[in-house]
């Protein structure tokens, strides 16, 4: 019934900022766990065939790349050695054809350059169009697990957008899920791509280096040692440097979603706002949301500022470094100016691959924090999914009655807001359920609409189509013929039938802009949304309609003219309804009082999730 209140995604990464937090092996574990938790599906899916041929593809022409770049280290020798000795022809050669000296066949720079920058562009492509592919998997996946089972119902009333990384799901599967794809392949691409170069150029700079003699000791191979002390060296200092991003990024993304909610949210509100003159108040909440935007972005602003200075530093000494450590045995005359330069190429492929930790510190802290939201948002979904509803359904004919028997209604905390409720409500009859505001009658019609977990007992549910009707109907984007049919298409009544269901219900000056798109949502009054319901009710024509408050907008003749219309018209249906007018009680044969069943707080006021999430 209860979702279990283990430690999420997002509390065991700990992004809160704190000095002496970093990228210890523990998180790293966790990343990892999470990268394999959301990356693994797609690659045992029904996409699989095409998932691993184009990662194959893609690892090819990388690995065709590096073996062509350590090619043209030696043409470079070759044309470099050229220059020195004023050799235009070998120059030449070099650089355009071929050279066969003592060494070999070497190939010229352009002749492999060639294949390589037609490696390049396909890898770039194929890259691409992996990651559409698996975006448009996970995409469907993901939106797919949202709605089943109203998960995303579900989600809402159980964390209220509190945990984090459940937060703003539209930015999750959106924004998350394309960063999270695009982010893991390039961090993936270039971490086998840094670990081919390193095993590729480390026998050559072994070789090119020779020994190097300090105070009559030997030391082999020297300039690989000082690749591996330099490279060594300053992924320790950027690490000290950039550890406090991955939180201050992840927390950005946060901010950031809850501005633009707060925007849309005014967007949404409008009438709401203009009529109480709430302008000031909201540019206030609005300033407030930017304003932890922005004070977050000027952290990362600072921590980036030191980290790029420390990267781009390190990046342009590196050159230098290798060019002063290799011109020990240039000057000594024991290597050609082609040799040094090589052995310098060889030296920053090498200490780039070493280093590639360091180098991509800042992109990697910003993948690391997509990866703990969007695993989070998954993990959640998962556990709301997984939720099975405790009470018992238990079958009966189209013309049986509905009875709950024993039922105990909770809220998303556990504790209880209904006990014990036995009620009959009768097929084919107009029944009223009534009780104070607060008694829990809504969440009563959730549990029996089957989108409230949070219940135990039975109810035996009679084999008829159902609908239930909130006090503040939903209404989709689109056309006002598309809303009139929901949830059902547009071509599932015949458009007459819809005109004349608008006719019906005092609606008939919207029947001339049936086919228009506008944001019907906003356009409507409440009063004409409630009308809208029922004009739904006429077309689909369920067994049972329950309806709770949903003429609570329109007046007292409005209303007796809609629930007469639904006796006149759909005889057969039974319709039980949520009020607080004795008007609409007067309207119905029977009546059930939630009072008796209902829990009172400490205060002898009975408390009910009637706030959350309209179903």
């Amino acid at each position: 019934m209860m979702i279990e209140s283990g430690p999420t995604s997002w509390e065991c990464w700990d992004f809160t900022p704190n000095p002496l937090h970093g990228i210890d092996m523990q998180h790293l574990r966790l990343l990892l766990k999470d990268v394999w938790y959301l990356t693994r599906p797609y690659f045992v899916s029904e996409d699989r065939k095409w998932a691993w041929g184009l990662l194959a593809a893609v690892l090819v022409l990388t690995f065709s790349m590096v073996g062509l770049d350590l090619l043209q280290s030696f043409s470079r020798n070759v044309y470099y050695t050229a220059l020195q000795q004023h050799d235009a022809t070998t120059f030449l050669r070099g650089l355009f054809w071929y050279v066969h000296n003592d060494e070999g066949f070497v190939l010229g720079f352009f002749v492999i350059t060639i294949p390589a920058v037609m490696c390049s562009i396909y890898a770039t492509y194929l890259q691409q169009l992996l990651g559409l592919r698996w975006r448009r998997w996970l995409t469907a996946r993901m939106t797919r697990q949202w709605m089943e089972n109203q998960t995303f119902f579900r989600i809402a009333i159980t964390t209220s957008g509190m945990e984090a990384g459940t937060d703003n799901p539209d930015q999750r599967i959106q924004e998350d899920l394309n960063s999270f794809v695009t982010d893991t392949l390039t961090q993936f691409i270039n971490l086998i791509t840094n670990i081919v170069t390193l095993f590729s150029y480390i026998g050559l700079l072994w070789a090119l280096s020779g020994p190097l003699e300090v105070m009559g000791i030997s030391i082999p191979g020297y300039f690989f040692w000082a690749a591996l002390i330099y490279s060594v060296v300053a992924t320790w200092v950027t690490h000290l440097a950039g550890r406090r991003l991955a939180g201050l990024q992840f927390f950005q993304q946060r901010a950031e979603a809850d501005f633009r909610y707060s925007l849309v949210h005014v967007r949404n509100n409008a009438e709401g706002i203009a009529l109480y003159r709430g302008e000031g108040e909201e540019q206030a909440g609005l300033d407030r949301s930017f304003s932890v935007v922005y004070h977050n972005f000027l952290s990362i602003m600072r921590r980036t500022k030191w980290l790029g200075l420390l990267t781009t530093g390190l990046e342009v000494v590196s050159g230098n470094f290798a060019l002063l450590i290799g011109s020990i045995r240039y000057f000594a005359g024991k290597m050609s100016f082609g040799t040094l330069m090589q052995l310098v190429m060889a030296f920053s492929r090498v200490q780039g691959a070493l280093s590639w930790l360091s180098t991509s510190y800042a992109s990697l802290t910003t993948w690391h924090a997509e990866v703990a939201r969007l695993a989070t948002f998954q993990r959640v979904m998962d556990r709301a999914r997984a939720m099975r509803d405790e009470v018992k359904v238990l079958p009966a004919p189209a013309g049986a009655d509905m009875v709950a028997d024993g039922l105990d209604v909770f809220r998303p905390d556990g504790t209880p807001l209904l006990r014990g409720v036995n009620l009959t409500l009768p097929h084919g009859q107009m029944t009223v359920v009534t009780g104070p505001s607060g008694t829990g009658k809504s969440t009563l019609f959730r549990v029996l609409a089957g989108i409230w977990p949070f219940a135990t007992g039975s109810i035996t549910m009679p084999d008829a189509p159902m609908m239930f009707i909130p006090q503040r109907p939903y209404v989709p984007t689109g056309t006002l013929h598309r809303a009139v049919t929901y949830p059902e298409g547009v071509d599932a009544y015949p458009a007459a039938d819809v005109a004349r269901a608008l006719r019906q219900v005092g609606l008939e000056a919207l029947v001339p802009r049936m086919e228009n798109e506008e944001p019907w949502g906003q356009i409507l009054s409440p009063g004409e949304l409630q009308r809208l319901a029922f004009a739904r009710i006429l077309l689909a024509r369920p067994g049972w309609v329950f309806l709770d408050e949903s003429t609570s907008s329109l007046d007292a003749a409005s209303e007796s003219a809609l629930y007469t219309l639904l006796r006149q018209d759909c005889p057969g249906m039974t319709v039980v309804s949520i009020t607080h007018r004795q008007s609409v009680v007067d309207m119905h044969a029977g009546r059930i009082d939630l009072t008796p069943f209902a829990v009172a707080a400490p205060d002898g006021a009975a408390v009910s999730a009637d706030a959350l999430p309209q179903a």
